[in-house]
């Protein structure tokens, strides 16, 4: 097997770039996976066959939504690593339920041979920094990156949050409808490419930074603190750029959120699997004692089957409360949720867990059921005695020992209660007491 890069041994700059952006994997990882993946149940494949390049989306149409395949930590370090064309791969900018967390505009060079081709490369380049300044005075944190080295630029943009796909599908085809200003031939690409998706119809990704999958290339990033001395950045301070990058609030006008709120409403739905949350810990992890954020205990026995079986019904989101300081109190024990997140998937795809996301956040996420053990279920609308039940299953939670008292008072009661409905008891006679015979001396 030959060495890894031993396609630019001859290259020794090259061969130095490729290094550090495999020593970095691991924190690219984790980045993409918090800013950069909308969606895990497809992805884009670059495929090499018989010398060839080729593009395939995945899973294939059969497998997808089974949980099975799935864009993990493994696919993402195996990407920004860039040991092969085919480990190479571009995420969706749309969620399942319309929205995004970034968006891009792809300014690309389709013929980097035609002869007046470094003319149109700068008039790329200018359209990429115009827009990224307009974006700069709007308080985002735009990043250009050079895609292959021949002309071709992306504009990308990671937002605080998600968004309605609607919201930023209009903020970014504004953002380069003066495209004629720089010169273009034509509209540029941007992501998300649709203001709403149509069933059964999958909007194209776009290639995740790293290697190039023709090119002996790998992105460079655009210094804006250069002063011209040091226009690209390379290698570990590309990177460096990258992973520096700050989450931005989207801002569109009160019309333009009036306008896709309706036309989503409009929008018929599309069937999923209803959505079913269950807790980690004391559900699929055991859970003795708190032994900080990090640590996860190993799989409950039956837990696999479990998540396989329901993940045939249903859609599943892995929460947790690891992040809240109600949680354990110490506020130095707690982690980011990023990368709380990240800790946790990487559990998951370690045991072969199927799940759709995590949920670390605040409070709960919406869903039709929750799985936890220490739920307590409360419907009074269904059973008169579901606020005593309640009320009983807290206080066991709280503290088992008063809890059993309480339920022998309460089971007294009860039985109080019950005799007194029952009346009165009708009184025996007394048998009559046998004669008394004295006794000899």
């Amino acid at each position: 097997m030959a060495a890894p890069f031993s396609e630019f041994v001859g290259n020794k700059r090259l061969l130095w770039i490729a290094q550090e952006w495999d020593k970095y994997a691991d924190e690219l990882a984790e980045w993409a996976m918090e800013h950069l993946v909308n969606r895990r149940d497809v992805w884009g494949q670059y495929t090499v066959r018989e010398g060839e390049v080729g593009f395939v989306t995945l899973p294939i149409p059969e497998r997808r939504g089974t949980g099975s395949d799935m864009v993990t930590m493994q696919k993402l370090r195996r990407h920004f690593s860039g040991r092969a064309a085919s480990h190479l791969i571009s995420l969706h900018s749309i969620s399942d339920h319309e929205t995004c967390k970034w968006f891009a505009i792809d300014i690309d060079l389709h013929d980097p041979t035609v002869m007046n081709a470094d003319e149109l490369a700068a008039n790329n380049l200018a359209a990429a920094l115009g827009w990224a300044r307009r974006l700069r005075e709007q308080l985002f944190d735009p990043c250009v990156i050079d895609t292959n080295g021949r002309g071709g630029f992306h504009l990308v943009v990671l937002l605080d949050k998600e968004y309605p796909l609607a919201d930023v599908y209009d903020f970014v085809s504004d953002l380069r409808s003066d495209y004629e200003k720089y010169d273009l031939p034509r509209k540029p690409e941007i992501f998300p490419p649709r203001r709403e998706v149509v069933e059964g119809s999958l909007p194209y990704p776009l290639r995740v930074p790293g290697r190039h999958h023709t090119f002996p290339h790998y992105s460079r990033v655009w210094n804006f603190d250069g002063m011209g001395e040091n226009d690209w950045l390379e290698g570990a301070e590309a990177i460096e750029a990258i992973l520096a990058l700050r989450p931005a609030e989207l801002r569109v006008s009160l019309s333009v959120r009036k306008i896709a709120r309706t036309l989503i409403k409009k929008k018929q739905e599309v069937k999923r699997k209803p959505k079913v949350c269950v807790d980690l810990d004391g559900v699929l992890a055991k859970y003795e004692s708190w032994r900080g954020p990090d640590q996860i205990g190993p799989p409950l026995p039956g837990a696999m089957e479990f998540m396989v079986s329901l993940a045939q019904i249903a859609d599943i989101i892995i929460f947790t409360t690891r992040c809240s300081s109600d949680h354990f109190g110490d506020h130095s024990t707690l982690v980011s949720p990023g990368r709380l997140k990240i800790r946790v998937i990487d559990w998951l795809e370690k045991y072969n867990f199927p799940y759709s996301d995590v949920y670390v956040g605040q409070g709960k996420p919406h869903a039709l059921a929750f799985i936890d053990d220490r739920a307590v279920n409360c419907s009074p609308q269904k059973d008169p005695d579901a606020f005593t039940k309640a009320l009983a299953d807290a206080r066991a939670l709280i503290s088992p020992r008063s809890a059993k008292e309480t339920r022998d008072r309460g089971k007294v009661a009860r039985d109080a209660a019950a005799e007194k409905l029952r009346g009165p008891k009708a009184k025996r006679p007394r048998p009559a007491a046998p004669d008394r015979v004295p006794a000899k001396r």
